[in-house]
């Protein structure tokens, strides 16, 4: 907003920014628990002559046991020599096991640590971001010394928070043994997270609060725990009310982890400041949910905190939000990704965007999503109503070939979010399009290949919410009962797989599948010939089982 005294409207923005912080000193953050760890001290130092070197001087209550990879054991340092073996290592602060060998023969043997200083050439354990109590320095004498200092005092027992909750009722990761969303695994930097099935499982042990995790979910079934997203957003709408409130102008919203915050630079008095825990722990909700709350510009700062792969999905992430944005007509400089060096420019606030929102924080990622996408929609009269997305986005619409669609329903039976169903009494498909998450778990399941995903966003809520068919055919009435029971085509199909099939060669038998359940068992029981063939099939089957 121009002022005919910029120097009076900085003073002005920078008594609205101290208003802003107060405002949310009283704001309280929900624990989500704790992760507890206990070291004895046993540390187990990897590596050659430097090894050796190092576990001599490792002081009591510390004690040191070396893994030699290379040169001969030194009196005085229990020592094993790894000698060529298979080496595994695996664990966290206080429970790591170095499996040596081959299980089962007599070359095995398992070391057990609460820390470890691997010297190898290359980090045994490549994560990148390594589990607590393991470190991997080079071998020169300044490595030495801060190898030194990182063990110092490991010892007793050590909490860190649960950084994460996650809902495996609303996880889109698999159903029913069919395929979905692996962002989450994909993304992490700790890989703490695997799939156990149709759900995934987080180590709590392994996880450091990266916080990805919950920002690429499409759900919300995996969220950040401290702070939790509510926390977060609060902070955010308070933030900007009491800014604009204390006469502040063309707000700018800046995240930053809490230890990226500590380094910044002087920044204009209408930017403010929101300190995360990571900055890849707030997502595209929180960000669009800030521009409908006023700010001009959201700043998402990485100063070399965020590891490469969590870099890579937050990136991604915005060029989602981008195209939302671009979609409903507003300047995707709203969004910008920052580091400490090219700070100074993209701290510039955006024109044109729209006067504040009133809708109230809240912790349902879709949800709040929703309503700052509806919100910006609407003040946009000009926008497009759906408007393509690039491809893994978490929005949009199905494809159905009714050409090869059966209306069996696979795919209504494994949806994770409801976003499709059958209808009542009719064959039919229904489509509910701000349900669908793009996980693809329904054409995964599909037999015939009939579903294919479509990326976009449906902006208008009105068409969104309401339900789409997708496909639909006349009901097949049972030849018996008159009952209907399927489609035409499903039959069709059925009749043409089981065609030479040895229990349905007669006239009867496949007219039997043209009826019902229970009309099908009334007339089976009734059919001599039949309950002959199925004996005679059972007991061959028996036969080669017993082969």
């Amino acid at each position: 907003m121009p002022t005919d005294n910029p120097s009076l409207q900085d003073s002005r923005n920078m008594r609205a920014r101290t208003m802003a912080q107060a405002a949310t000193e009283g704001l309280q953050t929900r624990p989500g628990g704790s992760v507890s760890y206990v070291s004895r001290g046993r540390v187990l130092i990897i590596g050659g002559e430097e090894a050796q070197w190092l576990a001599a001087r490792v002081q009591s209550p510390m004690h040191a046991q070396v893994l030699l990879t290379a040169g001969a054991e030194e009196p005085g340092v229990p020592a094993t020599s790894v000698g060529g073996r298979p080496l595994v290592l695996s664990g966290y602060l206080g429970a790591f096991r170095t499996e040596l060998g081959e299980k089962g023969r007599p070359n095995y043997e398992v070391l057990d640590s609460d820390l470890v200083v691997d010297l190898s050439d290359e980090a045994i354990i490549d994560s990148q971001i390594p589990p607590p109590g393991y470190w991997h320095f080079g071998r020169e004498p300044a490595d030495l010394d801060a190898a030194t200092l990182a063990i110092d005092g490991m010892t007793g027992t050590f909490e860190k928070p649960r950084y994460f909750a996650y809902d495996p009722n609303t996880c889109a990761h698999a159903r029913s043994g069919q395929p979905g969303c692996s962002r989450c695994i994909e993304a992490c930097p700790a890989d703490a997270i695997i799939s156990i099935g149709e759900q995934v499982e987080v180590n709590p042990n392994l996880c450091q609060g990266g916080g990805i995790c919950a920002t690429v979910c499409p759900t919300g079934a995996m969220r950040y725990a401290y702070p939790g997203p509510a926390d977060t957003a609060e902070r955010v709408r308070v933030m900007l009310t009491a800014y604009e409130e204390g006469g502040g102008t063309d707000p700018v919203v800046m995240f930053a982890s809490a230890e990226d915050a500590a380094d910044l630079p002087a920044t204009p008095p209408n930017v403010l400041l929101v300190p995360l825990e990571e900055l890849a722990s707030a997502g595209h909700e929180i960000w669009l949910a800030a521009l409908a709350w006023g700010a001009r510009c959201v700043v998402l700062v990485d100063g070399g905190s965020v590891p490469g792969k969590a870099a890579d999905a937050l990136a991604k992430q915005v060029s989602y939000c981008h195209a939302l944005l671009e979609g409903l007509n507003v300047d995707a400089a709203a969004l910008r990704l920052a580091n400490t060096q090219d700070l100074a420019g993209r701290c510039v606030p955006v024109e044109d965007l729209p006067t504040a929102a009133q809708f109230a924080a809240t912790g349902d990622k879709r949800q709040l999503a929703g309503m700052a996408l509806d919100y910006l929609w609407a003040q946009s009269p000009q926008s497009e109503t759906a408007f393509a997305l690039p491809a893994g986005a978490p929005y949009g619409q199905l494809a159905v070939d009714e050409q090869r669609c059966t209306l069996c329903m696979a795919c209504t039976s494994v949806c994770p979010a409801k976003a499709l169903s059958a209808g009542d009494e009719t064959p039919r498909l229904d489509f509910y399009e701000s349900n669908c998450v793009q996980c693809g778990i329904c054409a995964s399941a599909c037999p015939e290949g009939a579903i294919a995903l479509v990326p976009r966003y449906l902006a208008d809520p009105e068409q969104r919410r309401r339900p789409v068919t997708l496909n639909e055919e006349p009901p097949f009435c049972c030849v018996q009962c008159g009952k209907p029971f399927a489609t035409r085509r499903v039959i069709d199909n059925i009749l043409d797989k089981l065609a030479g099939h040895a229990m349905f060669t007669s006239d009867r038998a496949r007219k039997r599948l043209q009826m019902c359940e229970d009309c099908r068992v009334v007339d089976a029981v009734q059919d001599t010939e039949a309950m002959q063939a199925g004996l005679s099939v059972q007991t061959n089957d028996n036969a080669k089982k017993g082969q």
